[in-house]
């Protein structure tokens, strides 16, 4: 379909770029643009003349909708809808990005995640048509569709049941997490605006590891994910295992940020952000190749967003540098400095630097404890062995006739563990000793 887009900003220039991209995303052509700079007005957002001008234009190019990068109230999307072609129809920023959303929700938990959204974007318009009936405003006409006077009950109740279903999803995730960690493992979530770049980093950090290694261990682990030069290619959660040295680590890359989301829309996406939020190390990846300003202004929502809940320590990591030249790299970090005190700058693409940010995703993580086990040499002594490798990183292994002496380090959770099956086999080489004589 033909769009066009408009945006109203209070003072300077409109900025239409980003709109754009989302448009395209969707599947839209862009066939005509329209700005204003201005204070809101009431009724149609726009001054009503520049409307008139939008009507215009639409004939013009045959455009079929209009998508305006601005929160656009019920009414004023009523008032709009009425001066423009027929059929034409009012899309806002936020029901772009719905419809967006919709395209990309490949899992159950994304669709359940989009219905929220789209339903609690209803509510409020619900009401609205409620209102215009009354005053016989035919509602559905322009974009409101037809009221409906049991549409407001049911849509809280299809809230609260979705939210059950989604509470009941997230309860599962966070068991798996909890396994995840008592089987070793480190979880990092990658996290940043839609289009960073960060499915492609975590292809480059997975690339030397096969996820079906622990197919029976994560069943849900998946064996690709996407890095089309597109907005939200990534809805839900991807995770995949990573090689960064002696760590076991699963990386998890999540649905991107998008400039002035609504509270609403960031809530009814609460349970994917947990995989960051409930991560042991977040990295806030940032494009590099876009502009001071516009890297200063995403790094500060980004923060806002994470430093809310996240508890995790947060690695920002510079990405696309191979579309930069090193002066304006250094430009940019020192620009940045504030909010990015010590960056990573990588390239996922081209794997550029990608060695100093696996070393420094080891730095970060929770530190490992060491430990050293005397274990009798019994007929279990060597599965102990075999789990404190698949679980640590080994330092020396000694043998004798005996007992076997084991150096490692691990997460201190699989160092409790290893303490305590090594207590069972010192007890069990005790009582079987015990019996011999």
């Amino acid at each position: 379909m033909k769009v066009v887009v408009a945006k109203r900003v209070d003072s300077g220039d409109a900025d239409l770029s980003e709109i754009t991209d989302l448009a395209r995303s969707a599947g839209y052509e862009v066939v005509g643009e329209l700005t204003q700079t201005r204070t809101e007005d009431a009724a149609y957002h726009f001054g009503e003349g520049k409307v008139d001008e939008l009507a215009r234009l639409m004939r013009r190019t045959g455009a079929g909708a209009v998508i305006v990068d601005n929160r656009l109230g019920p009414y004023q999307t009523f008032n709009v809808g009425k001066k423009l072609p027929e059929g034409s129809r009012v899309v806002d920023r936020f029901t772009l990005i719905l419809e967006i959303f919709g395209q990309r929700a490949n899992t159950r938990k994304a669709q359940l995640q989009v219905e929220l959204a789209e339903l609690r974007y209803e509510l409020p318009r619900a009401e609205a048509k409620a209102s215009l009936a009354k005053r016989d405003e035919r509602p559905g006409f322009m974009g409101l569709g037809e009221y409906d006077e049991s549409r407001e009950e049911d849509i809280k109740a299809q809230i609260a049941r979705i939210k059950r279903e989604l509470d009941a999803i997230a309860d599962k995730e966070e068991t798996r997490r909890e396994q995840r960690r008592e089987s070793g493992f480190d979880l990092v979530a990658l996290a940043g605006y839609t289009n960073a770049g960060k499915s492609t980093l975590l292809r480059r950090l997975a690339d030397d590891l096969e996820v079906d290694q622990n197919e029976d261990l994560h069943p849900d682990l998946d064996p690709t994910a996407e890095s089309e030069d597109r907005l939200f290619t990534t809805l839900g959660t991807t995770t995949r295992r990573a090689d960064t040295g002696t760590r076991d680590v699963l990386l998890t890359d999540t649905v991107g940020f998008v400039s002035d989301l609504p509270h609403w829309l960031v809530e009814s996406f609460e349970s994917t952000l947990d995989s960051v939020y409930r991560a042991d190390l977040v990295l806030l990846v940032v494009d590099a190749s876009e502009s001071i300003e516009e890297m200063r202004s995403k790094l500060a929502t980004c923060h806002d967003t994470l430093y809310e809940r996240n508890e995790a320590p947060i690695v920002t990591v510079l990405n696309k540098i191979d579309r930069v030249d090193d002066d304006e790299l250094v430009e940019k970090e020192r620009a940045l400095r504030a909010l990015a005190p010590t960056p990573v700058a990588v390239s996922g693409l081209t794997g550029e630097n990608v060695e100093a940010l696996t070393d420094r995703i080891e730095a970060e993580l929770p530190p490992w404890q060491h430990e050293r086990l005397v274990l009798p040499m019994t007929d279990e002594t060597m599965s102990l062995v075999s789990w404190v490798h698949d679980h640590g990183h080994v330092e020396s292994e000694e043998y004798d006739a005996d007992q076997v002496v084991v150096e490692f380090e691990a997460r201190p959770g699989i160092v409790e563990q290893a303490r305590a099956k090594a207590g069972e086999l010192t007890s069990r080489g005790s009582a079987r000793a015990d019996g011999g004589a």
